[in-house]
This record gives C-alpha cells, sequence and structure tokens, in this order.
C-alpha cells in the first residue's frame, strides 16, 4: 500500500485590468471558479527569520500566460494569491487551505517554451531594532545607576 499526497495548488493573479484564477489539479475542469492551468510553484522557503520570501510560477509558452505577462506591465504590477489545498483520494478539495500566501510581483522571464513569473511576499518581517526605542525615565521610571533594572 503506499501513501500518496495530493496538493492543488489554486493562484488569482491580479493585473491592473483583471483577475484571473488558475488551479493546476483538475485538468480541463472548472473547480470553484478557477479554471486549469498547466503551472507550477517552485522555490518557496520558510525560516526562522521570516525573511522576504521568492516563488517562481512556471507556465509554458501559451496565449493566457503571455497576455498575464503583458496586462501585469512585466509582471511588476501583478500580485498572487496562492492556496495550497490537499486532495483526498476520491478527488474531492479539503475544505479549507494548507496555507494562502500573497504575493507580489518582481518580474518576469521568457524561454522558447517556459514563462516564469517571479513574485516576492507582500510583507517582510519585523527586524529586533523595530520599534527603535531606547529605554529612558518616562518608559521604565527612574533609572538605576547600576546594571540592576526593575521590570514590573
Amino acid at each position: 500500500m503506499t501513501n500518496e499526497i495530493r496538493l492543488a495548488h489554486f493562484i488569482q493573479i491580479t493585473t491592473t485590468k483583471n483577475t484571473y484564477n488558475y488551479q493546476n489539479y483538475f485538468v480541463q475542469q472548472n473547480k470553484n471558479g478557477y479554471d486549469f492551468a498547466p503551472f507550477q510553484v517552485q522555490g518557496t522557503v520558510a525560516n526562522l527569520n521570516g525573511d522576504n520570501s521568492q516563488i517562481t510560477l512556471l507556465f509554458p509558452t501559451t496565449d493566457y500566460a503571455l497576455s498575464l505577462v503583458e496586462l501585469g506591465d512585466g509582471n511588476r504590477k501583478s500580485q498572487l494569491m496562492l492556496s495550497t489545498y490537499t486532495v483526498t483520494s476520491a478527488g474531492n478539495l479539503s475544505s479549507d487551505p494548507i496555507s494562502t500566501e500573497l504575493y507580489i510581483g518582481l518580474g518576469a522571464s521568457f524561454s522558447e517554451d517556459t514563462i516564469e513569473l517571479r513574485f516576492n511576499t507582500a510583507v517582510d518581517s519585523v527586524a529586533a531594532n523595530f520599534p527603535a526605542r531606547r529605554f529612558n525615565e518616562d518608559n521604565v521610571g527612574y533609572l538605576p545607576l547600576d546594571s540592576a533594572l526593575s521590570l514590573r
């Protein structure tokens, strides 16, 4: 007996002109308002620092993929919402996505058979020095002359 993991990606790409909904699991079907498109999601990595992650959508060179790049001004004015669902062995989607992530377009590149759309996360992590505040008498009271602080 083999255990299979079945994942379906649902993408919503918003350009300056329109919003496009695609999914990459149910071939030649419209599932919940998302048409089928053969695409692949690559490169997302999560880390403990919460740095921006970059992903790439790979499409075959087709008319609809070319129009996504043109309408998004080279994919620099596009927004992407990526939702990942599990699919049961009966072919049903899970009720809630495993994850839903928001990205902004960075650019695109072309080859004879592939169109690559690059995206970056919309929100970066907060650095350790944000907000840049220092201990002073207003926010901690009287400051001691030695290093013993009383935090109450």
